[in-house]
């Protein structure tokens, strides 16, 4: 176990210090792990780039209620340990192995944009593992409209944008056009950044793969699906038809939000998770302290 106090240094002013990290050995790297707060388990699963610390300000509203677990992706620390064949099936096991040292059985999984996508992915495959499944940003298919070419060519082949404020008021279309300070976008440019743009281009690559659309399997647990009214990144139709995998869900439409519904408004995601676990998942008392 690695105390938090020592390693207040590496993690952004947008994400709050871990009570614990430690670093575990998996079958294909070191994963760093973190946990939050106190209450039922809460697995957060990042999106694309950024790793955890982007999650920051919804993780610090979550533990309010949950005891939250993140661990940062193969490839978020040392991207030599991101191979080009790797594919979701590898996230997966990585994310099994994870549940493993933390000892949980049938934890609450949120995930965003990718993270939802592989939240999905395992719940499918592992129909027993799980106690629900939250996803946001998220849709049964990876689009490929212009827009999301657009995005993937922005966030895998431009230079480190930290010094070109050109590329970085593209952030300003994931939050919806949501009036941010030049300042707010740098700050979120600049976590994002942090995840080498080669280690991007390798996830891209695996999502652009991502599509159940003619999936068989049904996702058997509680699950609550959200997206952000205008995530341009996400079509209506492609979300809702998320409902196809699903015997017992939830959807929601975040009015005014984009892509990065997560950090713009934290304290609605975390009352609207709070609200579902509540209700849907059996053996769970506890209150909301916004």
């Amino acid at each position: 176990m690695i105390q938090s106090n020592a390693w207040n240094s590496i993690f952004s002013s947008l994400c709050p210090t871990p009570d614990q990290m430690d670093f575990v050995s998996l079958s294909n790297y070191t994963a760093r792990t973190a946990i939050w707060g106190q209450g039922p388990p809460l697995v957060i699963l990042p999106g694309i780039a950024g790793g955890f610390e982007l999650m920051g300000p919804v993780i610090e509203e979550l533990s309010k209620s949950f005891k939250i677990y993140s661990f940062q992706y193969r490839g978020e620390d040392n991207f030599f340990s991101v191979r080009n064949c790797i594919s979701f099936s590898d996230f997966e096991q990585d994310l099994d192995e994870i549940l493993a040292f933390w000892r949980l059985e049938k934890p609450n999984i949120f995930g965003a944009s990718f993270g939802g996508a592989l939240a999905l992915k395992y719940a499918l495959n592992n129909p027993n593992k799980l106690g629900s499944v939250i996803t946001q940003g998220t849709g049964i298919k990876y689009e490929r409209g212009i827009i999301q070419r657009l995005a993937s060519m922005i966030l895998s082949y431009y230079q480190v944008p930290e010094t070109n404020p050109f590329v970085n008021q593209f952030f300003r279309l994931f939050l919806g056009g949501k009036s941010f300070s030049d300042e707010q976008i740098e700050s979120i440019a600049r976590v994002c950044w942090s995840t080498d743009q080669a280690v991007i281009r390798r996830r891209l690559r695996i999502l652009k793969q991502f599509d159940l659309t003619n999936c068989k399997k049904k996702i058997n647990v509680p699950t609550l699906f959200l997206k952000g009214q205008k995530d341009i990144l996400l079509s209506h139709d492609n979300f809702a038809q998320l409902q196809d995998l699903c015997v017992n869900n939830e959807m929601h439409i975040l009015g005014k939000l984009g892509h990065l519904a997560f950090f713009q408004s934290p304290k609605l995601i975390a009352k609207i998770i709070h609200d579902f676990i509540s209700d849907k998942v059996e053996c769970i008392n506890f209150a909301y302290h916004p």
